[in-house]
C-alpha cells in the first residue's frame, strides 16, 4: 500500500488492520526487538541483516539476544510460525515488499575517531534499488546531524529515480531505547521525536508512530534537528559522567567517599550528577561526542567541554589500573604474580557486548604487568572469555572470590550485588 501522504486517521486504520508491511534494516540489539514489536502489534515484518547466521537463526525461530523481553526465542518462533516475521540478507527485495522501511544499523567510529557511515549508506542504496512508489523511509539509527538529508536522501533518489516529497517520504526518528527494555521504551516510555526532510514526510511519519506510541509524538522542524536530539542526549550523559569521574579522582586524593557525596548532592532537585566508573562503553555514549566534535572541526569550532569530558572518560580504564597498582602496593604486593579477579567484561550490566568496554583496556594492561588474571562474567561462558580475551576464564563466581587476592568489579551485574556471594 502507499502510505506516504495518507492522513493520520487512515494510517492508524491500516495499522490496526495489519495492512502495513514494515521492513527493518538491521537486526541487532535494537533492530530485532523493533521487528518483533511490529510483528506483535499485528503487522507483517521483513527483517534485513548482512549476517547470514543471524538471518538463518531468526528464520529458524530463534533469537540471538538475551535479556530482551519481547525479542526472546519463544516470541520470535511464534512470529515466524505465524508468518509475521521473515528475515533476509536481500535489502532490495525487502524494500520492494515493504510499505515502511526503518533503518537501524550501527554508526561506528574507526581507529582515528572518524565516522563510519558505509553500513547506513549501503542500506540506503539497497532501499533505493528496490523501493516502490508511496513508501515511507525512516532512519532510526543515531546519525551525525545532516546525514539523512545530505547523504541518505541523494543516494535513495539516485538509485530509485523517485523524488522525495512527490513519490516517497523520508524522515528521521531517533531510537530512544535501552537494551533490556527496547519494546517497552518505544511503546510506553518516551515521546517519539520525528523530523522529515519535508513537511509531508514529517506528517506521515508522525501518523505512523502515533498509531502505537502511547507518549505521543514530538514533531521537530526537520530531519537534521531530529538527528541532533539523540546526539545531544548522548553528549549530555558523556559530559555528566566525565564530571562525575573527575570528582571521583579528586575525592580519592581528598579521602572523600564520592558515592556518598554525590548521593547527598543529588538530594537537591537541580543536581543530577551521574555515577563515576571505570570508563564509558557501548555503541552510543563514547561515539556520539565525536559526531559533533568532527562536525564542529569542519566549521572551525572547538567543542572544549565535550572534548575534555570524552578524554577524561577515555582515561578512566587506565586510572583504574593505577588504582589497582596503588592498592596492591599498600598491601606490599606486586602486580606481577598476584591473582586478580576481574568481575564483568561487558560494557553494561545485562547486555552481552564488550564494545568499547573498559575491560578491553584494563585486562590487557594488567596482563602486560604479568598479573595472574581470572575473569568472570555471568553473560559469558568460560570458553567465550578465554577465546575473546586470552585470559583464564572462571565460571564459578564464589570460587573466584574466595581465591583472588584482589577483586575488581568492572560491570555492575546484579550477580555482583548479592551480599551473600560477595562475602
Amino acid at each position: 500500500m502507499k502510505i506516504y501522504g495518507l492522513p493520520k486517521e487512515e494510517i492508524k486504520k491500516h495499522f490496526e488492520a495489519g495492512d502495513i508491511t514494515v521492513g527493518v534494516f538491521g537486526l541487532g540489539k535494537m533492530g530485532l526487538p523493533l521487528a518483533a514489536m511490529y510483528g506483535q502489534l499485528g503487522l507483517k515484518v521483513i527483517g534485513v541483516d548482512i549476517n547470514q547466521k543471524v538471518v538463518n537463526l531468526i528464520n529458524s525461530g530463534k533469537s540471538h539476544l538475551i535479556n530482551e523481553p519481547g525479542a526472546d526465542t519463544e516470541t520470535i518462533s511464534k512470529l515466524v510460525n505465524e508468518k509475521r516475521l521473515v528475515a533476509t540478507t536481500d535489502g532490495s527485495y525487502a524494500a520492494s515488499q515493504a510499505d515502511v522501511m526503518i533503518i537501524i544499523v550501527p554508526t561506528l567510529l574507526d581507529s582515528n575517531k572518524q565516522i563510519i557511515l558505509k553500513p547506513v549508506l549501503d542500506v540506503a542504496k539497497a532501499i533505493g534499488e528496490g523501493m516502490k512508489e508511496g513508501s515511507l523511509i525512516l532512519t532510526e539509527c543515531t546519525l551525525p546531524p545532516g546525514t539523512t538529508k545530505n547523504k541518505i536522501l541523494p543516494l535513495i533518489e539516485h538509485a530509485s529515480g523517485f523524488k522525495v516529497g512527490r513519490d516517497f517520504g523520508l524522515a528521521h526518528s531517533p531510537e530512544r531505547t535501552m537494551s533490556g527494555q527496547v519494546i517497552k521504551n518505544v511503546i510506553e516510555s518516551y515521546p517519539k521525536i520525528v523530523g522529515g526532510v519535508e513537511e509531508k514526510s514529517t506528517e506521515t511519519a508522525a501518523g505512523f508512530y502515533e498509531s502505537f506510541v502511547k507518549k505521543g509524538v514530538i514533531k521537530v522542524t526537520n530531519a537534521t534537528t531530529a538527528e541532533a536530539v539523540k546526539v545531544f542526549e548522548g553528549v549530555y550523559r558523556d559530559v555528566n559522567i566525565g564530571l562525575a569521574n573527575e570528582l571521583a579522582i579528586l575525592s580519592q586524593r581528598l579521602e572523600i567517599d564520592v558515592m556518598e557525596a554525590i548521593s547527598a548532592a543529588n538530594s537537591q532537585p537541580y543536581s543530577h550528577i551521574h555515577t563515576p566508573g571505570a570508563g564509558v562503553g557501548g555503541h552510543c555514549i563514547p561515539v556520539y561526542p565525536y559526531f559533533l566534535i568532527n562536525l564542529a572541526s569542519a566549521v572551525n569550532q572547538n567543542l572544549a567541554i565535550t572534548y575534555t569530558a570524552r578524554k577524561v572518560n577515555e582515561k578512566m580504564p587506565h586510572y583504574t589500573v593505577s588504582l589497582i597498582i596503588e592498592s596492591l602496593n599498600e598491601c606490599k604486593k606486586p602486580v606481577n604474580g598476584t591473582t586478580i579477579g576481574i568481575l564483568g567484561i561487558t560494557y553494561k550490566k545485562g547486555v552481552k557486548s564488550t564494545y568499547n568496554s573498559p575491560a578491553l583496556v584494563v585486562i590487557p594492561e594488567l596482563k602486560r604487568l604479568k598479573a595472574n588474571l581470572r575473569v568472570h562474567d555471568p553473560l559469558y561462558t568460560r570458553a567465550e572469555i578465554e577465546e575473546q580475551l586470552q585470559v583464564s576464564g572462571e565460571s564459578n563466581l564464589e570460587k573466584l572470590i574466595s581465591e583472588a587476592e584482589c577483586l575488581v568489579i568492572l560491570t555492575d551485574h546484579k550477580e555482583y550485588k548479592d551480599e551473600k556471594t560477595i562475602r
